[in-house]
């Protein structure tokens, strides 16, 4: 007997990824019911008062910068901004490095501001910069196509690169590293510094192999369109996709966790919750079910599909986040320009063998001597973060998960230790970061982040390695790269760990294309590129 009050598309998480597919199929008429185990939707994408009441934190994603260019927001395809409240203010200048002495270098919102602040320290440069930014921007046409809808295979994506005015360049950089870009262009050791520190910001070391596409692409993104920060926190964004979900129909249940999918005689349309209800879709289930636990969460699968899909690659290093409520805006050594800086970095001076050591001993389990960190004060954006007159303080260190010799456990015992360290080298960069302007501070390990959501398997908050031999039709393995599970028919697969990767992407979009191609549902009227 057919139920007609089930849902068509059942989907669990209601993380930013299965938020965008629920919000799409939603909008395309379907009818859409997600199930969330937390008390609280977003996933990474969630904004909380982490150390005392008026002081809203980014718990992990905070600005928004490729989604910006991503028809979610560059469209309004789901009426996010235009319909449900959705607001950003945007600075300008989207990114700079304060460096230990005091000197900063800042990559503004505009081209040629950008290029005259690395005019400062080379005008050979400069004009590098200039001319790395005319490739990135033939690049982006094929990137946004790439990005937005379902992978193509990577054949097909290096076919179509090839095709471009400097096609050749493209296909050589897929196979190189950050460091060599970045060595063979700029000639200052503080130019080379600030790009070799961007190129790590997804959890990807400059100096492994297929990391120079992905920087290519973070410095693109930054002059394609403004990076913004969202009023309210990045919660403002998984609350529109809410907004826009139930206004179509959808239903949001917190509180709900999965227990498995149920796969009879190789279909998958049902979920049993912890509490032994049995909820069936009549279309489709999509799941946020990392490729590492797949065969815990869905039975009678292949075994060969769930070792390959256990040796996806997580990424190498993942990172310490500190939330700190401030008595007063931080005093930057580098002067007022960082008040109007939507993300600072903070690193000091070292020799390339000193940093590329850094990144080893992140993969060796330990800290690094060496010191760089990322650190955002969103009250200088968004003063509602705050009670008046107060500020936030949020910073991310690297770190690994498991710690030498003691493994992911010990986090418990050192966090507090390390966090300190951490402060004693960021007072070398802050002025007033003194025990009467720290308020609170709030600190979440490697550990933590796991804790926090299974998508984040390892800690690594982007959900696998992003180099480029992990991404489009290889991620997370080229069997589960068009997001259904082979032997789960009417399972789809939809996180950080499926193209395009992690981050604020928007990526549960290519995965409701997917789904509607499938079942033959029409969403001209809403999806048009």
């Amino acid at each position: 007997m057919v139920n007609h009050n089930a849902p068509d598309i059942v989907v669990v998480g209601a993380g930013h990824n299965t938020l965008t597919a629920a919000a799409y199929l939603a909008r395309c008429g379907q009818r859409v019911l997600v199930l969330e185990r937390n008390g609280f939707v977003g996933g990474g994408a969630v904004s909380r008062p982490l150390t005392l009441p008026g002081f809203i934190h980014d718990s992990h994603a905070t600005n928004v910068n490729l989604l910006q260019r991503h028809p979610i927001l560059a469209k309004d395809e789901l009426g996010l901004k235009g319909q449900f409240g959705l607001k950003f203010n945007f600075p300008p200048v989207s990114y700079m490095a304060i460096f230990e002495d005091g000197q900063s270098l800042a990559v503004h919102v505009s081209l040629d501001a950008t290029c005259e602040e690395i005019a400062h320290y080379s005008p050979h440069d400069a004009d590098a910069y200039r001319k790395l930014m005319t490739m990135a921007a033939g690049l982006g046409p094929v990137m946004g196509l790439a990005m937005f809808r379902p992978p193509v295979s990577l054949g097909a994506l290096m076919s179509m690169m090839e095709r471009l005015p400097h096609g050749s360049e493209y296909l050589r950089l897929m196979f190189m590293s950050g460091s060599e870009l970045v060595l063979e262009l700029f000639e200052h050791p503080r130019v080379r510094l600030l790009f070799l520190r961007w190129a790590g910001e997804m959890s990807l070391s400059p100096f492994e192999k297929g990391s120079a596409l992905t920087l290519l692409s973070l410095l693109g993104g930054a002059h394609a369109a403004p990076g913004g920060v969202a009023i309210g926190g990045t919660q403002s964004l998984s609350d529109a996709m809410v907004r826009s979900i139930e206004a179509d129909g959808g239903e949001i249940r917190v509180n709900a966790p999965v227990h498995k999918i149920i796969n009879e005689r190789g279909v998958a349309r049902s979920v049993l919750l912890e509490s032994g209800e049995v909820i069936t879709a009549r279309k489709a289930v999509i799941a946020a079910i990392h490729p590492h636990v797949l065969g815990d969460m869905v039975e009678g699968l292949d075994p060969g599909l769930v070792e390959r899909a256990k040796k996806a690659r997580v990424s190498a290093y993942s990172g310490i986040s500190m939330q700190f409520a401030l008595n007063e805006r931080p005093d930057w050594i580098s002067g007022p320009q960082a008040h109007s800086c939507m993300s600072i970095n903070l690193i000091d001076n070292a020799s390339l063998e000193e940093l590329e050591d850094s990144f080893t001993a992140l993969k060796r389990g330990r800290m690094p001597g060496y010191f760089t960190a990322y650190a955002n004060v969103h009250t200088n954006h968004d003063p509602s973060r705050a009670p008046t007159g107060k500020h936030t303080l949020n910073v991310w260190k690297w770190a690994p998960f498991e710690l030498d010799r003691l493994g992911a456990a010990a986090w418990d015992n050192v966090k507090d230790v390390v966090a300190d360290r951490i402060v004693v080298d960021l007072q070398r960069y802050i002025r007033n970061l003194t025990p009467d302007n720290i308020l609170a501070r709030h600190v979440a390990t490697p550990l933590d982040h796991l804790r926090h959501t299974p998508s984040f398997q390892q800690g690594d908050v982007v959900g696998l390695d992003m180099s480029s031999g992990q991404l489009f039709g290889m991620r997370p393995t080229s069997e589960l790269s068009q997001y259904n599970v082979p032997g789960a028919e009417g399972l789809y697969l939809c996180g950080p760990f499926m193209h395009p990767g992690g981050g604020l992407m928007g990526g549960g979009r290519p995965v409701a294309i997917r789904i509607m191609e499938q079942l033959k549902v029409n969403y001209d009227k809403v999806i048009r590129s």
